[in-house]
């Protein structure tokens, strides 16, 4: 079968590779969609997350068929999976967890102690494991969540950078009739305003330095957009605002914009970490957090978040679809799919199908 595998840094290759059959405890999914993600950029660029040593739960290393953002119809399953039928239309949820940890035994699958690895390799298929790049892929059934009828496998292949938000406003504990401001209008920035909305926020305050990216969050019905290359965000929204926001969520991951939302967010309120960050960054912990009452939030990946998410796609599809800017096939993943994520601020999800 057809599969985008990565051999390590800037070393993309279009390669066929067996398909094997389903473990006990898989099932074999015909791939439909799979999301590019900013991190298979990381991955391809600087090699972020690649298993360079045998990874502690999977002992896989390089090469990796990439793609943990996908959504697919089940060709076959596994002897012991009993829930799931060839036929499913299926969200793969693409963690890696052993099960049996203090952390998975608590739910908290995603902060697996036994998915750590030495070399830093991420516990995601795609990364430690074959994902969804290829006509076919193998998951564990248990990470493999039946699709609301009618909903299309394009917007299944959104749950999971959508779950990555959903995640972050469980955390933050935002309520109807709040004030937020998201700095970054990335997908992940979109998605983060979009869930907000949906969870009742009053006012949405989006910033980024790319107009193209604005122009999308206008499209999306987002007004109180914000260039901070042409106006100060903190005044504008100081304007309107001027105890801050009850929350600022920060989705861009560099030190100009968690300066920012420290400054947007009203004194007892909480900045949620969304993004992750290429560099360390510093905080004025006494002047800027202490002294406001201030609670900074972090979150890694999701846990059993899934089919709630995937209620919440297909009871607002029309809020959903948009962000899907592109479709390409297998054959064009680096050029039109990976490497354009770095420059062409157009894209939102670009998807990359095997049948395209």
């Amino acid at each position: 079968m057809k599969s985008v595998r990565i051999h390590g840094q800037n070393d993309i290759r279009i390669e066929d590779v067996p398909r094997q059959d389903p473990g006990p405890d898989e099932v074999q999914i015909r791939v439909k969609y799979c999301g590019i993600c900013g991190s298979d950029l990381h991955a391809y660029l600087e090699g972020w997350g690649l298993p360079t040593q045998p990874h502690p739960l999977t002992g896989r290393t390089l090469p990796i068929t990439l793609g943990h953002e996908f959504s697919g119809e089940i060709t076959a399953i596994g002897s012991d999976v009993t829930d799931l039928a060839v036929g499913d239309a299926v969200a793969v949820e693409p963690l890696i967890a052993c099960g049996s940890c203090d952390n998975c035994r608590a739910g908290n699958y995603n902060f697996c102690d036994r998915a750590q690895a030495a070399d830093g390799a991420g516990n995601f298929l795609g990364f430690s494991q074959d994902g969804g790049m290829a006509e076919y892929a193998n998951v564990k059934a248990r990470f493999a969540h039946t699709m609301p009828s009618g909903l299309s496998f394009q917007l299944g292949a959104l749950a999971e950078p959508t779950a990555v938000v959903y995640e972050a406003l469980k955390k933050s504990h935002l309520r109807a009739g709040q004030t937020v401001a998201v700095m970054g209008a990335g997908p992940i920035g979109l998605l983060t305003a979009i869930l907000a909305r949906i969870a009742g926020a009053t006012r949405i305050y989006i910033s980024d330095v790319s107009d193209v990216r604005l122009a999308k969050a206008r499209e999306l019905g987002f007004d109180h957009v914000i260039n901070p290359l042409q106006e100060d965000v903190v005044a504008a929204i100081r304007a309107e605002e001027p105890h801050g926001v009850d929350i600022g969520f920060e989705a861009a991951g560099v030190q100009a914009t968690l300066d920012t939302a420290l400054k947007v967010t009203k004194r007892t309120g909480i900045v949620q970490i969304v993004a992750l960050f290429g560099k360390p960054v510093s905080i004025n912990l006494t002047d800027d957090v202490i002294m406001q009452g201030i609670d900074i939030i972090g979150t890694l990946c999701y846990n059993n978040s899934f089919p709630a998410v995937l209620r919440i796609i297909d009871s607002h599809r029309d809020q959903f679809a948009p962000l899907v800017t592109k479709v390409i096939g297998l054959d064009d993943a680096l050029e039109k799919g990976i490497l354009a994520l770095s420059s062409d601020k157009t894209q939102v999800k670009i998807m990359v199908s095997p049948e395209a």
